[in-house]
């Protein structure tokens, strides 16, 4: 995974395993919250067992600020 990080991960919406892990590193914690903002595994779902793992293994190998969380521009009530 790391290896490469330019590598395609979702074909379908073309994105990296870059725009992955800087998504991740932005406060995404979920495979959703990926999906939310990249679109990556919403078009033929082949991707979505990949972007698992590298959300996992990036939760796993970093250190989270509880505080710092992705803005999808949700409001709440």
């Amino acid at each position: 995974m790391a290896n490469n990080p330019g590598r395609l991960v979702c074909l379908c919406n073309h994105v990296t395993a870059k725009e992955i892990i800087d998504v991740l590193r932005a406060g995404a914690l979920t495979v959703a919250e990926v999906q939310d903002f990249t679109s990556a595994g919403t078009g033929c779902s082949r991707c979505v067992r990949e972007i698992d793992a590298i959300v996992q293994n990036h939760l796993a190998t970093t250190k989270k600020d509880p505080q710092l969380r992705i803005d999808f521009g949700i409001k709440a009530d």
